[in-house]
């Protein structure tokens, strides 16, 4: 399951090398990347933690028929409903797979020619797909790839939970802030309770943290991908002792590949790699056991992608925005701010625990381009993270009954 998430996680990076980029300049590059990516497969034969075996009992059964209705539902592949945030992402798709790479438009009336500048990853393998065959075959791809990945996501969670990829699945599906009761006590035009068809995550106007069910059914290119690199790292931060060595470069490798995916979630994603960077390295000798290829390769894939996003106009756009506090304090409390205050009962002297609150606090006072991305989007590590120790919490058999009874 690990070597598949790498693949899984590098192919499209590599689809976008030799298709972006000059193949003289592509083919070292994507054989720097190989290198590192046979290395971890190596290191992956080492370790037991996260092997994983086939076995159709009825909980496995279970785990595979809710994420296959969750995604279902979610309208990727357009094979149930979908919302209106697909119609921009299908026309990606579609250019994607029915023009030449990289994707150029031409409009001499309406200015110069523009290059396509978008979180395009997660769709290439698809896009590919639809190049050879058809639309139908590229959707039903897209929705094969997507149920792929939520299979690692759910997987790689249940270890670092310790639990069942059931459990795991339900956790991820129903983990939501308290979109309810901003819509109940804090009423407007919209959104509202009843008719029971409105988007509650929008109660808050122009902030918004988006649940992980809104997360996979509005922004899954992004979303699905950021979840599989943090779960992975959340995982790899259970390596036995003999292994810690490894890990700071494989987590510096998975941050770059977040940022390839969904930049925005990288941003929220970083304080997290210090966190464990910091806890890993020995400083004297700091150097020792770091895996040099899987650095090389971190930075390849870093440094093309800011050079590919950072040519958007939407990325120079940034500052800070002013809050009322009577408007901040209830979104930060029913958006996760009053779980955070709960899970102190057991998580105060984890950092991550207090990394999360920061983060969830501040990030709302940070604008990138002219919407509210920044804060849907940079949100999304530490809302993991918070259900991560919310799950640790209550899985952990250890856990007095006063604890699990306030949660």
């Amino acid at each position: 399951m690990k070597r598949l998430s790498y693949i899984y996680l590098t192919l499209p990076f590599i689809l976008f090398l030799f298709s972006w980029v000059r193949l003289a300049i592509a083919i070292p590059l994507a054989i720097v990347l190989l290198f590192a990516i046979w290395q971890l497969f190596k290191q992956s034969s080492t370790t037991h933690h996260s092997s994983f075996t086939i076995n159709l009992s009825p909980p496995t059964i279970y785990w595979l028929l809710l994420i296959t209705l969750w995604l279902l539902l979610s309208g990727i592949g357009g094979y149930a409903f979908q919302n209106w945030d697909h119609n921009w992402r299908n026309v990606v798709f579609r250019d994607l797979m029915n023009f030449d790479l990289p994707v150029y438009y031409a409009q001499p009336e309406s200015g110069p020619v523009k290059m396509l500048v978008y979180y395009v990853g997660f769709w290439l393998p698809s896009a590919w797909v639809g190049k050879l065959l058809n639309w139908q075959a590229a959707n039903f791809f897209l929705f094969l790839w997507s149920l792929i990945g939520l299979l690692l996501v759910t997987h790689h969670l249940s270890s670092a939970l310790k639990t069942s990829p059931l459990k795991a699945a339900l956790l991820l599906i129903f983990f939501s802030g308290l979109d309810f009761l901003g819509t109940l006590f804090f009423p407007q035009d919209y959104p509202t309770l009843l008719p029971p068809i409105t988007h509650l995550e929008t109660w808050a106007g122009n902030l918004q943290y988006s649940s992980f069910t809104t997360q996979l059914f509005w922004v899954f290119n992004q979303a699905i991908p950021a979840w599989l690199c943090i779960s992975i790292i959340m995982e790899s931060c259970g390596l036995p002792l003999e292994k810690q060595g490894q890990a700071p470069a494989l987590q510096i490798l998975l941050w770059s590949l977040c940022f390839f995916f969904a930049p925005l979630a990288s941003v929220g994603l970083l304080p997290y790699i210090l966190i464990e960077l910091v806890k890993r390295t020995d400083f004297k000798s700091p150097f020792k056991s770091i895996r040099w290829e899987q650095i090389l390769a971190a930075l390849i894939i870093f440094l093309l992608s800011a050079f590919y996003f950072t040519s958007n106009t939407a990325a120079q756009s940034r500052g800070l925005q002013s809050i009322p506090f009577t408007d901040f304090l209830p979104f930060f409390l029913l958006e996760g701010g009053i779980l955070w205050l709960v899970l102190a009962l057991v998580k105060w002297r984890d950092p991550r625990w207090w990394v999360t609150g920061l983060l969830l606090a501040a990030i709302p006072f940070i604008q990138l381009g002219s919407d509210r991305d920044f804060v849907m989007r940079a949100s999304i590590a530490p809302l993991f993270y918070l259900m991560l120790m919310t799950g640790e919490t209550i899985f952990n058999k250890s856990a007095s009954l006063i604890t699990r009874y306030a949660l």
